[in-house]
């Protein structure tokens, strides 16, 4: 896999698994996580680190995160986690696949449902 360059909303996600782990996402270990956003798991890790440096913590934390990271950390650090996730979930589209899922439980095909807006 190449490098993957990190938009604001792949760092958003990095800032939630740093904070809450994969918590209420449906990406369900850290390595979906990376999967969906197109790096590697080492890579997200990395990231985290980074994040967990801004946060002042002292362990696990790498001290070279970038202004993206500095960015997005000063945005949303103070949001609780529901508001957090809310962010992220539109980010992965996580209400459109619940949805889906629970379509596909009752039996219907979702390719065949008509959204209404």
């Amino acid at each position: 896999m190449g490098l993957h360059e990190w938009s604001k909303n792949d760092t958003i996600i990095s800032l939630y698994v740093t904070k809450f782990g994969t918590k209420g996402l449906y990406l369900k270990t850290e390595k979906d996580v990376a999967k969906f956003i197109g790096t590697t798991e080492g890579s997200l890790k990395m990231q985290c680190a980074n994040m967990r440096s801004l946060m002042g913590q002292k362990n696990g934390v790498l001290s070279d995160f970038s202004q993206l990271q500095s960015e997005v950390f000063n945005e949303y650090n103070g949001m609780t986690q529901y508001q957090l996730m809310k962010e992220v979930k539109t980010i992965i589209n996580q209400d459109d696949y619940e949805r889906c899922e629970a379509l596909k439980r009752m039996g219907k095909d979702p390719r065949k449902m008509t959204k209404i807006n």
